[in-house]
């Protein structure tokens, strides 16, 4: 599903679909970046998120996990018998938010972002206002490989 579609249509009714699993859609939020730029993160169920990227015409579908990877972040790093390396950091301020609520509007976070050869993704977070860490692995995922339903 092309990303401009998908920002269009996705609500809370609506399920994911991705690699024949389906999954609830539990929270929606639209990130502004530092930049100017917009994405659309969506918590799922089972601790799974799916964010859009339109620059790379794709999305990442990832869950959390526990990475004890302390600040500074390196440029390179072993995470789960993977070499991840470094590929941007940004703020993210949540200007919209609809269903539980993980974040509501106002909210930020910053976050460092990895990815590996093979299409593996890493996402070390901190949440702005409780300084709670919101690490996330998974992987690239294709416009082609996903559907709402």
């Amino acid at each position: 599903m092309k990303i401009e579609e998908f920002r269009e249509e996705v609500n809370l009714e609506h399920r994911v679909l991705i690699e024949d699993r389906e999954f609830e859609i539990l929270e929606i939020v639209h990130f502004q970046l530092d930049d100017g730029s917009i994405y659309i993160k969506l918590f799922l169920d089972d601790g799974y998120v799916l964010a859009d990227n339109e620059e790379q015409e794709s999305y990442i579908l990832v869950e959390n996990v526990n990475t004890y990877i302390e600040k500074p972040f390196p440029e390179v790093l072993e995470f789960d018998s993977k070499r991840f390396t470094f590929q941007y950091s940004a703020q993210a301020k949540a200007i919209e938010a609809h269903g539980d609520e993980i974040f509501t509007g106002g909210d930020a976070e910053k976050f460092w972002d990895y990815e590996t050869r093979d299409g593996s993704y890493l996402s070390l977070g901190i949440v702005d206002n409780t300084g709670k860490r919101m690490d996330l692995c998974g992987k690239k995922i294709s416009e082609e490989e996903l559907e709402l339903v």
